[in-house]
């Protein structure tokens, strides 16, 4: 199985099962995929022109930011190009914390 069909498939299970918390648990198979990068193989295809709300984040001053998935998959690439010129390369490991913010 390629691993986007993996993943679609254990993303769907989730959605099937999100009224049924147990069988969830108990049913849940991870997805096994060798090679899998979320934003190339997912996210990045299904944004490609999809001016549709991803993201709506509301500060507690009532600041509110939307943003849609084709502008998100910009800024994904604005920052994995960023991290490649500070010497990160496709592969590495990076943990990086952020609060419920735009960025995020």
């Amino acid at each position: 199985m390629i691993a986007n069909a993996s993943f679609l498939e254990s993303r769907d299970f989730l959605l099937a099962k999100r009224a049924d918390y147990e069988s969830a648990c108990e049913d849940f198979v991870w997805p096994r995929a060798a090679h899998f990068n979320w934003a190339i193989d997912y996210f990045d295809p299904m944004a490609v022109d999809n001016e549709n709300q991803a993201l709506w984040i509301v500060e507690e001053t009532g600041e509110e930011h939307r943003l849609s998935f084709a502008a998100l998959a910009v800024r994904s690439n604005q920052v994995a190009n960023w991290l490649r010129e500070q010497g990160l390369q496709r592969g590495d490991r990076l943990l990086l914390m952020l609060g419920n913010e735009v960025a995020l």
